[in-house]
Protein backbone atom coordinates (compact mmCIF):
# COMPACT_ATOMS: atom_id res chain seq x y z
CA UNK A 1 0.00 0.00 0.00
CA UNK A 2 1.43 3.38 -1.01
CA UNK A 3 -1.14 5.47 0.05
CA UNK A 4 -2.04 5.00 4.08
CA UNK A 5 -5.39 7.41 3.48
CA UNK A 6 -8.62 6.14 4.51
CA UNK A 7 -11.85 7.17 4.07
CA UNK A 8 -14.22 6.20 6.59
CA UNK A 9 -18.10 6.76 7.47
CA UNK A 10 -20.84 6.49 10.37
CA UNK A 11 -23.93 7.55 10.61
CA UNK A 12 -24.74 7.71 14.19
CA UNK A 13 -23.66 7.16 17.76
CA UNK A 14 -22.94 3.64 17.83
CA UNK A 15 -20.86 3.59 14.05
CA UNK A 16 -18.77 6.27 15.72
CA UNK A 17 -18.28 4.06 18.58
CA UNK A 18 -17.58 0.82 16.58
CA UNK A 19 -15.39 3.60 14.11
CA UNK A 20 -13.84 4.98 16.73
CA UNK A 21 -12.53 1.21 17.87
CA UNK A 22 -11.49 -0.01 13.85
CA UNK A 23 -9.25 3.11 13.72
CA UNK A 24 -7.61 2.05 16.49
CA UNK A 25 -7.45 -1.57 15.98
CA UNK A 26 -6.02 -0.33 12.03
CA UNK A 27 -3.47 2.18 13.40
CA UNK A 28 -1.44 -0.78 15.78
CA UNK A 29 -1.16 -2.89 12.87
CA UNK A 30 0.03 0.24 10.42
CA UNK A 31 0.57 3.28 12.69
CA UNK A 32 0.64 5.11 9.04
CA UNK A 33 -2.65 4.78 7.77
CA UNK A 34 -4.05 8.60 8.06
CA UNK A 35 -7.88 8.23 8.04
CA UNK A 36 -10.32 11.20 6.54
CA UNK A 37 -14.26 11.29 6.70
CA UNK A 38 -17.31 11.60 8.90
CA UNK A 39 -17.86 10.66 12.32
CA UNK A 40 -18.53 12.07 15.45
CA UNK A 41 -16.73 12.16 18.92
CA UNK A 42 -15.19 8.83 19.35
CA UNK A 43 -13.85 8.72 15.74
CA UNK A 44 -12.40 12.26 15.97
CA UNK A 45 -10.69 11.35 19.01
CA UNK A 46 -9.05 8.29 17.92
CA UNK A 47 -7.56 10.55 15.12
CA UNK A 48 -10.07 11.16 12.40
CA UNK A 49 -9.50 14.19 10.32
CA UNK A 50 -13.14 15.52 9.61
CA UNK A 51 -14.41 16.58 6.47
CA UNK A 52 -17.33 17.79 8.08
CA UNK A 53 -18.67 18.64 12.07
CA UNK A 54 -20.67 15.57 12.30
CA UNK A 55 -21.22 15.80 16.15
CA UNK A 56 -24.78 17.16 15.83
CA UNK A 57 -25.84 15.12 12.67
CA UNK A 58 -27.08 12.17 11.98
CA UNK A 59 -27.09 10.17 8.54
CA UNK A 60 -30.31 8.76 8.65
CA UNK A 61 -32.43 9.73 5.83
CA UNK A 62 -35.41 11.33 7.81
CA UNK A 63 -32.81 13.89 8.58
CA UNK A 64 -31.29 14.50 5.44
CA UNK A 65 -34.38 15.50 4.13
CA UNK A 66 -34.89 17.80 6.64
CA UNK A 67 -31.37 19.64 6.19
CA UNK A 68 -31.21 18.60 2.53
CA UNK A 69 -29.01 21.67 1.99
CA UNK A 70 -26.11 20.76 4.49
CA UNK A 71 -25.69 17.38 3.36
CA UNK A 72 -25.85 17.78 -0.40
CA UNK A 73 -22.83 20.26 0.92
CA UNK A 74 -21.33 17.53 2.93
CA UNK A 75 -21.83 14.72 -0.12
CA UNK A 76 -19.57 17.33 -2.33
CA UNK A 77 -17.11 17.52 -0.11
CA UNK A 78 -16.39 14.27 0.21
CA UNK A 79 -16.24 13.55 -3.56
CA UNK A 80 -14.18 16.27 -3.76
CA UNK A 81 -12.02 14.75 -1.49
CA UNK A 82 -11.90 11.36 -3.03
CA UNK A 83 -11.29 13.35 -6.62
CA UNK A 84 -8.19 15.12 -5.02
CA UNK A 85 -6.80 12.96 -2.48
CA UNK A 86 -7.79 9.21 -3.80
CA UNK A 87 -7.60 7.86 -0.70
CA UNK A 88 -6.60 3.65 -0.82
CA UNK A 89 -9.75 2.73 0.47
CA UNK A 90 -13.41 3.78 1.35
CA UNK A 91 -14.70 2.61 4.95
CA UNK A 92 -18.63 2.82 5.32
CA UNK A 93 -20.29 1.56 8.35
CA UNK A 94 -24.11 1.01 8.48
CA UNK A 95 -26.66 3.40 6.80
CA UNK A 96 -27.39 2.17 3.17
CA UNK A 97 -29.02 5.84 2.82
CA UNK A 98 -26.46 8.30 2.52
CA UNK A 99 -23.04 5.91 2.72
CA UNK A 100 -24.64 4.46 -0.44
CA UNK A 101 -24.25 7.93 -2.18
CA UNK A 102 -20.74 7.50 -1.44
CA UNK A 103 -20.12 3.83 -2.63
CA UNK A 104 -21.43 5.44 -5.91
CA UNK A 105 -19.27 8.27 -6.06
CA UNK A 106 -16.21 5.92 -4.97
CA UNK A 107 -16.88 3.21 -7.36
CA UNK A 108 -16.95 6.00 -10.60
CA UNK A 109 -13.17 7.01 -9.41
CA UNK A 110 -11.89 2.70 -8.77
CA UNK A 111 -11.27 3.44 -5.27
CA UNK A 112 -12.05 0.01 -3.53
CA UNK A 113 -15.07 0.48 -1.16
CA UNK A 114 -15.63 -1.95 1.93
CA UNK A 115 -18.67 -2.16 3.79
CA UNK A 116 -18.63 -2.92 7.49
CA UNK A 117 -21.75 -3.91 9.97
CA UNK A 118 -23.78 -3.53 6.56
CA UNK A 119 -27.29 -2.59 6.60
CA UNK A 120 -29.84 -5.28 7.37
CA UNK A 121 -30.97 -6.20 3.98
CA UNK A 122 -32.07 -9.48 5.52
CA UNK A 123 -34.94 -8.09 7.81
CA UNK A 124 -35.92 -5.61 4.91
CA UNK A 125 -35.27 -4.83 1.36
CA UNK A 126 -33.92 -7.76 -0.03
CA UNK A 127 -33.77 -6.66 -3.52
CA UNK A 128 -31.45 -3.86 -2.91
CA UNK A 129 -29.04 -6.50 -2.47
CA UNK A 130 -28.14 -6.24 -6.63
CA UNK A 131 -27.60 -2.70 -5.97
CA UNK A 132 -25.15 -3.25 -2.96
CA UNK A 133 -22.90 -5.96 -5.19
CA UNK A 134 -22.75 -3.02 -8.02
CA UNK A 135 -21.26 -0.55 -5.31
CA UNK A 136 -19.43 -2.66 -2.66
CA UNK A 137 -15.98 -4.56 -3.51
CA UNK A 138 -16.16 -6.38 -0.17
CA UNK A 139 -18.69 -6.73 2.74
CA UNK A 140 -17.64 -7.12 6.81
CA UNK A 141 -20.93 -8.40 8.41
CA UNK A 142 -21.29 -8.87 12.32
CA UNK A 143 -23.79 -11.35 12.50
CA UNK A 144 -23.28 -14.87 11.42
CA UNK A 145 -26.37 -15.67 9.09
CA UNK A 146 -25.61 -12.23 6.78
CA UNK A 147 -22.37 -14.73 5.45
CA UNK A 148 -24.41 -16.74 3.59
CA UNK A 149 -27.42 -14.67 3.19
CA UNK A 150 -24.72 -12.05 0.82
CA UNK A 151 -22.78 -14.99 -0.23
CA UNK A 152 -25.71 -15.88 -2.03
CA UNK A 153 -25.61 -13.13 -4.56
CA UNK A 154 -21.96 -13.48 -5.10
CA UNK A 155 -20.63 -10.60 -3.16
CA UNK A 156 -17.35 -11.57 -1.13
CA UNK A 157 -17.83 -11.16 2.44
CA UNK A 158 -16.51 -12.26 5.70
CA UNK A 159 -18.02 -12.38 9.40
CA UNK A 160 -16.05 -10.94 12.09
CA UNK A 161 -18.43 -11.15 14.74
CA UNK A 162 -20.41 -7.99 16.69
CA UNK A 163 -18.30 -5.35 17.84
CA UNK A 164 -20.87 -4.01 20.03
CA UNK A 165 -19.22 -7.22 22.53
CA UNK A 166 -15.54 -5.35 22.43
CA UNK A 167 -17.57 -2.74 24.35
CA UNK A 168 -19.65 -4.82 26.86
CA UNK A 169 -16.27 -6.64 27.50
CA UNK A 170 -14.90 -3.67 28.44
CA UNK A 171 -17.34 -1.79 30.52
CA UNK A 172 -18.26 -5.34 32.21
CA UNK A 173 -14.54 -5.13 33.66
CA UNK A 174 -14.38 -1.61 34.37
CA UNK A 175 -17.87 -2.33 35.95
CA UNK A 176 -17.43 -5.42 37.69
CA UNK A 177 -16.22 -3.74 40.89
CA UNK A 178 -19.14 -1.07 40.93
CA UNK A 179 -21.85 -2.61 43.38
CA UNK A 180 -25.60 -3.69 41.74
CA UNK A 181 -28.66 -2.58 42.84
CA UNK A 182 -29.97 -3.97 46.31
CA UNK A 183 -32.70 -6.54 46.53
CA UNK A 184 -34.43 -7.67 49.90
CA UNK A 185 -35.15 -10.82 50.36
CA UNK A 186 -37.69 -12.37 48.32
CA UNK A 187 -37.97 -8.90 46.10
CA UNK A 188 -37.41 -9.42 41.78
CA UNK A 189 -36.37 -6.67 39.61
CA UNK A 190 -37.50 -5.56 36.60
CA UNK A 191 -35.88 -3.09 34.28
CA UNK A 192 -37.64 -1.57 31.57
CA UNK A 193 -35.03 0.02 28.93
CA UNK A 194 -37.03 1.85 26.30
CA UNK A 195 -34.43 2.69 23.68
CA UNK A 196 -31.89 5.76 23.24
CA UNK A 197 -33.99 7.58 21.15
CA UNK A 198 -36.76 9.91 22.45
CA UNK A 199 -39.41 8.67 19.77
CA UNK A 200 -38.29 5.10 21.21
CA UNK A 201 -38.65 6.59 24.41
CA UNK A 202 -42.31 8.50 24.30
CA UNK A 203 -43.52 5.49 22.07
CA UNK A 204 -42.51 2.86 24.58
CA UNK A 205 -42.02 3.91 27.88
CA UNK A 206 -45.84 4.40 28.62
CA UNK A 207 -46.42 0.38 27.67
CA UNK A 208 -43.50 -0.78 29.53
CA UNK A 209 -44.63 1.16 32.74
CA UNK A 210 -48.11 -0.10 32.41
CA UNK A 211 -47.17 -3.51 32.07
CA UNK A 212 -44.92 -3.50 34.82
CA UNK A 213 -48.16 -2.20 37.20
CA UNK A 214 -49.76 -5.52 35.98
CA UNK A 215 -46.96 -7.92 36.64
CA UNK A 216 -46.59 -6.21 40.58
CA UNK A 217 -50.19 -6.84 41.08
CA UNK A 218 -48.92 -10.24 40.41
CA UNK A 219 -45.74 -9.84 42.10
CA UNK A 220 -46.39 -7.71 44.94
CA UNK A 221 -42.59 -7.37 45.68
CA UNK A 222 -41.58 -6.25 42.30
CA UNK A 223 -39.05 -3.67 41.87
CA UNK A 224 -39.18 -1.55 38.95
CA UNK A 225 -36.06 0.19 37.53
CA UNK A 226 -36.02 2.70 34.47
CA UNK A 227 -33.09 2.84 32.24
CA UNK A 228 -32.10 6.14 31.37
CA UNK A 229 -29.14 6.27 28.58
CA UNK A 230 -28.66 9.68 28.54
CA UNK A 231 -29.45 12.77 30.86
CA UNK A 232 -30.98 14.86 28.03
CA UNK A 233 -33.96 12.49 28.52
CA UNK A 234 -34.00 12.39 32.18
CA UNK A 235 -36.65 15.41 32.31
CA UNK A 236 -38.65 13.10 29.81
CA UNK A 237 -38.70 9.77 31.33
CA UNK A 238 -39.36 11.38 34.24
CA UNK A 239 -42.51 13.16 33.22
CA UNK A 240 -43.74 9.86 31.66
CA UNK A 241 -42.81 8.08 35.12
CA UNK A 242 -44.56 10.81 37.00
CA UNK A 243 -47.65 10.35 34.60
CA UNK A 244 -47.95 6.79 35.07
CA UNK A 245 -47.99 6.78 39.16
CA UNK A 246 -45.70 3.52 38.69
CA UNK A 247 -43.25 3.71 41.61
CA UNK A 248 -40.18 2.97 40.06
CA UNK A 249 -36.61 4.39 40.32
CA UNK A 250 -35.03 6.15 37.21
CA UNK A 251 -31.33 5.29 36.53
CA UNK A 252 -28.87 7.35 34.19
CA UNK A 253 -26.55 5.64 32.75
CA UNK A 254 -24.56 2.64 33.41
CA UNK A 255 -26.77 0.62 31.40
CA UNK A 256 -24.34 -2.36 32.44
CA UNK A 257 -25.57 -2.60 36.46
CA UNK A 258 -29.28 -2.51 35.85
CA UNK A 259 -28.95 -5.29 33.58
CA UNK A 260 -27.08 -7.07 35.84
CA UNK A 261 -29.12 -6.43 38.53
CA UNK A 262 -32.01 -7.14 37.37
CA UNK A 263 -33.97 -10.49 36.85
CA UNK A 264 -35.97 -9.68 34.02
CA UNK A 265 -35.51 -6.58 31.32
CA UNK A 266 -38.36 -5.21 29.52
CA UNK A 267 -36.75 -3.83 26.24
CA UNK A 268 -36.76 -2.27 22.97
CA UNK A 269 -36.02 -4.53 19.35
CA UNK A 270 -32.27 -2.76 19.13
CA UNK A 271 -28.80 -4.11 20.06
CA UNK A 272 -29.58 -3.18 23.65
CA UNK A 273 -31.00 -6.72 23.41
CA UNK A 274 -27.50 -8.06 22.85
CA UNK A 275 -26.23 -6.65 26.08
CA UNK A 276 -29.32 -7.81 27.71
CA UNK A 277 -28.35 -11.73 26.61
CA UNK A 278 -24.87 -10.98 27.50
CA UNK A 279 -25.16 -11.39 31.11
CA UNK A 280 -27.66 -14.14 30.41
CA UNK A 281 -30.79 -12.33 31.82
CA UNK A 282 -34.52 -13.39 30.57
CA UNK A 283 -36.34 -10.40 29.08
CA UNK A 284 -39.26 -9.09 26.70
CA UNK A 285 -38.67 -7.66 23.36
CA UNK A 286 -41.08 -5.07 22.84
CA UNK A 287 -41.59 -3.66 19.43
CA UNK A 288 -44.53 -0.57 18.94
CA UNK A 289 -45.54 0.28 15.51
CA UNK A 290 -48.76 2.04 14.24
CA UNK A 291 -51.47 0.09 11.94
CA UNK A 292 -50.54 2.34 9.67
CA UNK A 293 -46.80 1.75 9.68
CA UNK A 294 -47.53 -1.84 10.52
CA UNK A 295 -49.79 -2.03 7.04
CA UNK A 296 -47.01 -0.35 5.11
CA UNK A 297 -44.47 -2.30 6.36
CA UNK A 298 -45.52 -5.79 6.31
CA UNK A 299 -45.17 -7.03 2.75
CA UNK A 300 -41.32 -5.80 3.13
CA UNK A 301 -40.48 -7.67 6.24
CA UNK A 302 -38.70 -11.19 5.03
CA UNK A 303 -37.59 -12.43 8.69
CA UNK A 304 -40.06 -14.38 11.35
CA UNK A 305 -38.12 -12.14 14.55
CA UNK A 306 -38.42 -8.97 15.31
CA UNK A 307 -35.70 -9.55 17.92
CA UNK A 308 -31.62 -10.11 17.49
CA UNK A 309 -31.68 -12.43 20.07
CA UNK A 310 -34.39 -15.01 18.59
CA UNK A 311 -32.71 -13.91 14.62
CA UNK A 312 -29.65 -15.30 15.84
CA UNK A 313 -30.49 -18.33 18.14
CA UNK A 314 -32.94 -18.89 14.69
CA UNK A 315 -35.40 -19.51 17.22
CA UNK A 316 -37.89 -18.32 19.77
CA UNK A 317 -35.70 -17.94 23.15
CA UNK A 318 -37.31 -15.11 24.78
CA UNK A 319 -40.94 -13.63 24.34
CA UNK A 320 -41.43 -11.10 21.82
CA UNK A 321 -44.12 -9.27 20.28
CA UNK A 322 -44.92 -6.74 17.59
CA UNK A 323 -47.84 -4.15 18.81
CA UNK A 324 -50.03 -2.16 17.08
CA UNK A 325 -52.20 -1.74 20.10
CA UNK A 326 -51.41 -1.59 23.32
CA UNK A 327 -52.27 -4.77 25.07
CA UNK A 328 -50.27 -4.76 28.11
CA UNK A 329 -52.45 -7.79 29.22
CA UNK A 330 -50.65 -10.15 26.92
CA UNK A 331 -47.12 -8.35 27.61
CA UNK A 332 -47.17 -9.10 31.59
CA UNK A 333 -48.64 -12.69 31.10
CA UNK A 334 -45.67 -13.23 28.85
CA UNK A 335 -42.94 -12.06 31.79
CA UNK A 336 -44.96 -13.36 34.86
CA UNK A 337 -43.34 -16.97 33.77
CA UNK A 338 -40.23 -15.96 33.67
CA UNK A 339 -40.24 -14.46 36.51
CA UNK A 340 -42.32 -17.51 38.72
CA UNK A 341 -41.80 -20.57 36.87
CA UNK A 342 -38.49 -21.69 37.00
CA UNK A 343 -38.22 -24.69 34.93
CA UNK A 344 -39.33 -21.81 32.21
CA UNK A 345 -36.89 -19.52 33.63
CA UNK A 346 -33.60 -21.58 33.61
CA UNK A 347 -34.34 -22.84 29.68
CA UNK A 348 -34.14 -19.08 28.81
CA UNK A 349 -31.23 -18.82 30.38
CA UNK A 350 -29.49 -22.01 28.98
CA UNK A 351 -30.81 -20.74 25.98
CA UNK A 352 -28.85 -17.21 26.43
CA UNK A 353 -25.73 -18.73 27.52
CA UNK A 354 -25.58 -21.29 24.72
CA UNK A 355 -26.01 -18.18 22.26
CA UNK A 356 -23.27 -15.98 23.87
CA UNK A 357 -20.91 -19.13 23.87
CA UNK A 358 -21.36 -19.24 20.17
CA UNK A 359 -21.37 -15.12 19.40
CA UNK A 360 -20.47 -13.00 22.45
CA UNK A 361 -16.83 -13.25 22.68
CA UNK A 362 -15.18 -9.91 21.89
CA UNK A 363 -12.38 -9.02 19.39
CA UNK A 364 -14.31 -8.22 15.83
CA UNK A 365 -12.77 -4.73 15.86
CA UNK A 366 -9.56 -6.38 15.21
CA UNK A 367 -10.76 -8.87 13.11
CA UNK A 368 -12.06 -6.50 10.84
CA UNK A 369 -8.97 -4.70 10.90
CA UNK A 370 -6.81 -7.25 9.52
CA UNK A 371 -9.43 -8.36 7.16
CA UNK A 372 -9.51 -4.82 5.88
CA UNK A 373 -5.43 -4.91 5.73
CA UNK A 374 -5.57 -8.41 3.80
CA UNK A 375 -8.15 -7.16 1.19
CA UNK A 376 -5.92 -3.91 0.50
CA UNK A 377 -2.95 -6.18 0.54
CA UNK A 378 -4.16 -8.37 -2.40
CA UNK A 379 -5.62 -6.21 -4.17
CA UNK A 380 -2.34 -4.30 -4.36
CA UNK A 381 -1.11 -7.72 -5.70
CA UNK A 382 -3.22 -8.17 -8.44
CA UNK A 383 -2.57 -4.56 -10.06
Amino acid sequence: MNNYKMFISAGDSSGDIHGANLMRCLLKKNPNITFYGLGKERMNEAGLHSLYDMTTKSLMWLHVLTELTTFLHMKKNCVHFFQQETPCAVILIDYCGFNFQLARASKKLKIPVIYYISPQLWAHGPWRIKKLRKLVDTLIVIYPFEKSFYEKSGLPVTYVGHPLFDEIDKEHRNNNQLPKKEKQEGESIVSLLPGSRKQEIIRLLPILLKTARQIKQTVPSLKILVSCNSEQYFSLISSIVEGSHVPCEIIVGNVHTIIQSSDICLAGAGTVTLQIAYYHKPMLIVYKISPFAYFIAKPFITTPYIGLVNKLANKMIVPETLMCGNNCTQLANQVIPLLLNSQKRDTCIGNLRSLMEEIGKPGASERAAEEILHFLKQRLQNT
